[in-house]
């Protein structure tokens, strides 16, 4: 059994407090010691821990290093952990992202190919026909400081309905959750990434219909903590592009729908400036300090 696997094992064992929490990076330098991930809690703690076991695995084989994931309780809670520099390597939504790159030094690496494309989804047996079959109900998020929160918000008042006056945002722990309410017909629909409908049990996929595509966002950003010397972050940097040529690294890129590495680009950062004000808006006033 791989020291990864191992890991990944225990940490499913361990109790949620200890699984969930930001533990503080470790000491930057050294072949021993260990790089920790942060992992946005956008699925399931299970099942994100699972879905990025490979890759941790690939980069203690390329840095010949320990490497840990982590996430945390919810989406405020890992924007502390970002803010706080709890992680090494952030592998984030990427407005999250270019706040810390803009606002607490954080490095970029890379970022994934394939752009995150935000669908609104409906229970099957109830679908939806129009936006007018929104009004007076209750749309699923994992949070409202997503950026596809924001961005289907203003989507949805170009069409006509006004959050708070003819549909309501509910929050839940991330993204099967908000699949689920919309399942169970708690809410009307649920507006989620695509790759975590894609990665959402077989049942829930067999009980949603997807309405139509609402956003398309740059993917998930890879950044580096400012406190990682500079040829760390070019060894990790160099080891992630090892892992996307691995066959495990295809796999991966191949069951997410992610599609590889690419490098920060003029179009990323011309979008992610624009939502730069209301980023800071939602997520300073979400988590004061």
């Amino acid at each position: 059994m791989t020291p990864a696997r191992r890991r990944f094992l225990s940490h499913l064992s361990l109790a949620p407090a200890l699984l969930l929490a930001g533990a503080p990076a470790l000491a930057k330098n050294g072949s021993g010691e260990a790089l920790t991930v942060g992992l946005m809690p956008y699925l399931s703690t299970r099942t994100l821990l699972h879905t990025h076991e490979a890759l941790a695995h690939s980069l203690e084989q390329t840095l010949q290093r320990p490497v840990q994931l982590r996430t945390a309780t919810d989406y405020q809670d890992f924007f502390q952990h970002l803010r706080n520099g709890s992680y090494d390597l952030v592998i984030s939504p990427p407005h999250y992202a270019w706040l810390a790159i803009s606002d607490y030094g954080y490095q970029p690496l890379l970022v994934h190919k394939e752009p995150i494309r935000g669908v609104i989804v409906s229970a099957s047996n109830k679908p939806l026909h129009s936006s007018r079959d929104l009004r007076g109900g209750s749309i699923a998020i994992n949070d409202r400081s997503a950026l596809l929160a924001i961005i289907g918000s203003q989507v949805l008042a170009a069409e006509g309905l006004q959050e708070g006056r003819d549909y309501h945002f509910i929050n839940t722990v991330s993204h099967s959750s908000a699949l689920q309410n919309a399942v169970i017909g708690k809410t009307r629909a649920a507006l989620v990434n695509a790759t975590s409908l894609r990665l959402a049990p077989r049942d829930i996929r067999e009980r949603t219909l997807v309405w139509r595509e609402i956003a398309v966002i740059p993917g998930q950003f890879y950044i580096a903590s400012p406190g990682l010397a500079a040829a760390t972050v070019d060894a990790v940097r160099k080891a992630l592009l090892v892992f996307e040529a691995s066959a495990a690294g295809r796999e991966f890129f191949s069951s997410t729908g992610q599609g590889g590495y690419r490098p920060v680009n003029a179009d990323d950062r011309a979008l992610l400036e624009r939502a730069l004000p209301e980023t800071r808006r939602l997520l300073h006033a979400a988590t004061p300090g």
